[in-house]
């Protein structure tokens, strides 16, 4: 919840970015770096916004479902706990009796899913021992050929209520409910992939706007004060501070008079490379 009221504030402010600087293209196009972080920005925007669609898709069906199956395994497995709580009293089962004796409706309730996965199919393997009944198809078929067997099985089912169908509910229990925990999880992770990739976007997108975009701002301080002034104020309230021209490039900046943004940008650029070679030339006099 948190990550979807951030990302929908972050996506708000990139939206008002574009929102000024679309409506003073002419500025952009007068340097073609300014207009290419534009392009940038824009491009970054429209992605953000087809990982945002993907990523508010609504798993609440999936998790309502899993909480569901859930239930139901739960209700299954305690029902034939009971019987076999039963069974082992009437025997003096005592290690059985030990074995069941936690498993009550809220100690399974409290169970993590793994967990009552684990316990449902321990239930499962007990009550199949217990009562007789086969679980594959070659005892079904020794079953089926031994009639000793079958009047046995159907002695316990008719004394204690275990029947072969309660024990293939947990089993089919036990598969839906992890059936719709795998589907869940793969939704959930990809949630979680998306929020990755929108986060990856969100810092490039920050970089881009305070290294190159906001500087490039500031050199129409004068020479377009409303255009700054609307940008300024879309930025301050991102950044929690106004844009401020770092001291070392505000002087060669304010001091070119009425000078073009191409002007001042080639004649810091040719500062530059005398600079260089100035230290290139000091270097290879020491």
């Amino acid at each position: 919840m948190k990550d979807f009221k951030d990302f929908n504030s972050k996506l708000d402010g990139i939206s008002q970015i574009i929102g000024v600087l679309s409506k003073n293209l002419e500025i952009l196009k007068k340097v073609s770096k300014f207009g290419d972080h534009y392009d940038e920005i824009n491009q970054n925007y429209k992605k953000l916004i087809d990982l945002h669609v993907l990523y508010c898709k609504d798993i609440s069906t999936l998790e309502t479902r899993i909480n569901s199956r859930r239930h139901e395994l739960l209700d299954k497995t305690m029902t034939v706990i009971k019987v076999l709580q039963v069974y082992a009293t009437d025997k003096e089962k005592t290690n059985l009796q030990l074995r069941l004796e936690l498993l009550s409706f809220e100690y399974l309730n409290d169970c993590s899913d793994l967990e009552l996965i684990k316990i449902s199919k321990k239930v499962w393997l007990t009550a199949t021992k217990v009562g007789g009944y086969s679980t594959t198809f070659l005892k079904r078929i020794k079953s089926a050929l031994n009639p000793e067997n079958s009047k046995a099985n159907l002695k316990f089912e008719k004394k204690y209520g275990l029947t072969s169908e309660m024990i293939k509910d947990i089993e089919e229990a036990i598969i839906s409910f992890i059936e719709s925990m795998v589907i869940y999880q793969q939704a959930f992770n990809k949630k979680i992939n998306l929020s990755g990739e929108m986060k990856q976007v969100f810092k490039e997108t920050k970089k881009l706007l305070s290294k190159k975009t906001d500087k490039f701002v500031l050199l129409y301080q004068k020479s377009n004060p409303d255009f700054y002034k609307e940008y300024n104020q879309v930025r301050e309230l991102q950044i929690k501070k106004p844009l401020i021209m770092p001291a070392n490039e505000e002087s060669s900046v304010l001091n070119t008079g009425n000078e073009s943004l191409e002007e001042v940008v080639v004649v810091k650029s040719k500062r530059k490379n005398l600079q260089a070679q100035e230290v290139e030339k000091q270097e290879s006099l020491s």
